[in-house]
């Protein structure tokens, strides 16, 4: 994997090596300090969010109670938090397109306007990742190995945890737009600290399922700091009644399913499908006006 890395990174410099040739470096020391006062919390923003990523497997080696089966234990947790690949992989795209569009907005008018909507329909969103996933877990279980099929009930502490972040990533819009990347490192590396702490402290009580209640912690925590602290410096006016509401609508649905937990494998799906018509049937019906639809 290293050497692909490499490979790849030299291929890169090679198809650049004509421009490479006649580039002059020049530095500009009043750019160049903007450039790192901005730039250089963003690197320990992403180290810290390297530690939230792999700080559980690594930890989980040396503080499961029962050394003899740590390394199947490790493999259970893994494969459940794949699980959670969707909304990975959505907020990894939703961060790649948001974030240039949000400094795009800063000097329009309705920017917060803009920005408190795309919070909106980013939570909308989610919770339908959240349910289609929890909902329909007879059917994801089969991406993993019936032998890790005992880790399934971390997969919603994942999952939420990772629309923490992404709500997270939201959210730092005050940071960056206000050049105060230094307040986003602090609280990416809070983050950080938490993951090492709680980890150590649940992992030998009960426990992957430490990790997965660490992950929740560190980033909902993340969450509340980041929207708390924002509201003083750079205020967006979300829209919390809207979020809220979806928030507690998917939760009882979620909690609603658990229900059904006790039935056949049949007769749950075909329930869970009625309960996700029910909340995609409720966004349209609150929503229908904002995408000017008639029903």
């Amino acid at each position: 994997m290293f050497i692909a890395n490499l490979i790849g990174s030299l291929s890169t410099i090679v198809m650049l090596w004509r421009e490479l040739r006649v580039f002059r470096f020049r530095i500009n020391k009043l750019l160049l300090n903007k450039l790192l006062a901005y730039g250089l919390p963003v690197l320990v923003i992403g180290f810290a969010g390297m530690i939230n990523e792999v700080a559980d497997k690594i930890l989980l080696k040396y503080y499961l109670p029962d050394p003899e089966t740590a390394i199947e234990q490790i493999g259970v947790y893994g494969a459940n938090y794949k699980l959670a690949i969707l909304m990975m992989l959505f907020i990894q795209m939703f961060r790649y397109a948001a974030e240039p569009f949000f400094f795009a907005e800063a000097n329009k008018k309705d920017a917060k306007e803009t920005y408190g909507l795309v919070m909106t329909y980013f939570v909308i969103f989610t919770w339908f990742i959240f349910l289609g996933v929890t909902l329909y877990i007879d059917v994801f279980k089969f991406m993993i190995g019936r032998e890790f099929w005992a880790g399934l009930s971390i997969v919603p502490i994942v999952l939420a945890a990772k629309m923490f972040l992404g709500i997270f990533f939201n959210l730092s819009v005050w940071y960056k737009l206000t050049n105060k990347t230094l307040y986003g490192a602090l609280i990416a590396v809070f983050g950080a600290f938490i993951t090492i702490v709680l980890n150590i402290i649940l992992i030998p009580k009960i426990g992957y399922y430490g990790s997965a209640w660490a992950n929740f912690a560190c980033y909902a925590s993340m969450m509340l700091i980041s929207f708390f602290w924002g509201r003083k410096i750079y205020k967006v006016n979300y829209n919390l009644k809207k979020i809220l509401s979806y928030s507690l609508l998917g939760l009882v649905l979620f909690f609603g399913s658990r229900y059904f937990s006790a039935y056949g494998e049949s007769p749950r799906l075909a329930l869970n499908s009625g309960l996700m018509i029910i909340y995609a049937a409720a966004v349209f019906v609150f929503e229908r006006k904002t995408f000017n639809v008639r029903a």
